[in-house]
């Protein structure tokens, strides 16, 4: 299992940085590794919310099912495989009065029937946890630059 843990201080209001992230369709605006997400269920907000997508895994592309396992109102959304590769990633959220502290937990299991070697599952390690970093970047930056911004994103 690959896991990665990061953090980022964005300069915005807990609620935005929430809901900006419980939004399923902003995925692609700040997670570069999740392509063609669509709903595949009537719930697309909060618990119950299940979506098709593919992961970009390297030069792979895998199509999985994720379903939000845990939801929190400003403080956690978690979401999790139930179909395809074996990912889970959770946001936690802080209130740090001006900022909030987002926490990025980030864990992917290989795909079965991939086989590495050891140099080759190192470097897919790399790109992994580089790809947890951009998205937390580019969430703080899509984040910060709509701070003062009223309406939808």
């Amino acid at each position: 299992m690959i896991s990665s843990r990061r953090r980022a201080s964005v300069a915005c209001s807990l609620d935005d940085s929430f809901e900006y992230v419980a939004d399923w369709k902003n995925y692609e605006n700040f997670m570069p590794m999740f392509l063609n997400i669509e709903p595949m269920s009537l719930v697309q907000y909060g618990p119950g919310t299940s979506l098709a997508l593919v992961i970009s895994l390297g030069r792979l592309e895998v199509r999985t099912t994720l379903e939000v396992t845990d939801f929190q109102k400003n403080k956690k959304i978690t979401i999790k495989a139930t179909k395809g590769v074996g990912l889970r990633a959770t946001w936690e959220f802080k209130d740090m009065g001006n900022k909030v502290l987002i926490t990025l937990d980030f864990d992917l299991d290989l795909p079965a029937g991939l086989a590495f070697r050891e140099d080759q599952k190192e470097s897919f390690e790399k790109e992994l946890d580089d790809s947890a970093v951009r998205s937390l970047e580019l969430l703080k930056w899509v984040l910060e630059s709509k701070t003062g911004k009223k309406g939808p994103y």
